[in-house]
């Protein structure tokens, strides 16, 4: 048996090539080297994938806008290049019609609030650009609040672009943001927010996974949550296999977590376990779930119904 698809919810395959000395010749899309790679896809695969624009910590102001820029060119010249396989969609009918024609789809995403540069009302800038959801911080302090590096809550221009994306349209999203943070929005979000790659803490200690408290608080605001595949995020033994990831899903599953769980991978962003480094392994983990016990339609949820039945709710 096979799931219905694949939705992740979170790669940073757009702006890989950043760390690179001399930047590759090639597209990343199409990079062999990547772990997403178009020419590696298994055929026939439903597959939707958030590609993430990650803007770094040190970025701020203008610099941090023409690199969002720079990047949501990247976005838009790989999708008019590989317009065959993939397509750019901004909600959830574009996502219908992406799979119905055969194709991929992609959303593309912000990892990094300093893409606001301190001004909230540009949440409707990156909206008309074609964002549809945006991590708040990655792992020190921005404009509007601090990651899991920093102790510091959202801060009043935070709040303020809660509000501002909420009404925009575009998903909130907490990977990355530190605890106080998260306990800060929670006073101020009004619509079901994401963790877009983020895993158990009680599982994985590390401060980027989630206390069990707040996935059940995701959970009842109806939210999402996407599994990471960082070998730190999945194992205090930096192990992280699908052993690992499995009792991550299990813990969910206690938690009564479950239709709010999903993927993301963060392919193309951190070292990741042989038995998950690509999208064809991600099909894996549904074989690997059944054979282990889940219910199918449980794991079938996890790999793509439960994102795809909220992406119809919120995107």
């Amino acid at each position: 048996m096979f799931p219905t698809g694949i939705i992740d919810l979170h790669c940073d395959t757009l702006t890989r090539d950043m760390w690179a000395s001399q930047p590759p010749a090639c597209g990343p899309l199409v990079n062999p080297a990547y772990h997403i790679a178009l020419g590696k896809m298994p055929r026939n695969l439903r597959w939707v994938q958030c590609f993430a624009i990650f803007v770094p910590d040190n970025y701020r102001g203008q610099d941090a806008i023409d690199f969002f820029d720079r990047y949501r060119a990247v976005f838009d010249r790989q999708m008019v290049a590989h317009g065959d396989k993939v397509s750019p969609c901004r909600s959830f009918s574009d996502m219908e019609q992406a799979l119905e024609a055969g194709k991929f789809a992609a959303v593309l995403t912000v990892e990094g609030g300093a893409a606001l540069a301190g001004q909230p009302e540009r949440a409707q800038v990156l909206r008309d650009a074609g964002v549809r959801m945006l991590t708040l911080t990655w792992n020190g302090p921005n404009e509007l609040g601090s990651g899991h590096d920093s102790s510091a809550g959202l801060t009043a221009c935070g709040r303020e672009a809660v509000a501002e994306l909420e009404r925009c349209g575009v998903l909130v999203d907490v990977s990355h943001l530190n605890d106080r943070g998260f306990e800060d929005l929670l006073s101020v979000a009004k619509k079901p927010f994401v963790a877009s790659h983020s895993n158990a803490r009680s599982v994985c200690g590390h401060r980027r996974n989630l206390p069990d408290a707040f996935i059940r608080e995701i959970a009842d605001r109806g939210g999402l949550i996407g599994l990471n595949y960082s070998k730190d995020f999945l194992s205090d033994s930096g192990r992280g296999n699908l052993d690992d990831l499995y009792r991550h899903v299990c813990r969910f599953l206690e938690l009564d977590a479950g239709a709010c769980l999903a993927l993301g991978s963060d392919f193309d962003g951190t070292d990741i376990h042989p038995d998950l480094d690509s999208v064809e392994k991600s099909l894996s983990i549904y074989g690997y779930l059944t054979q282990h016990g889940i219910p199918a339609d449980t794991a079938d949820g996890i790999l793509f119904g439960n994102a795809w039945r909220f992406f119809k709710a919120w995107l």
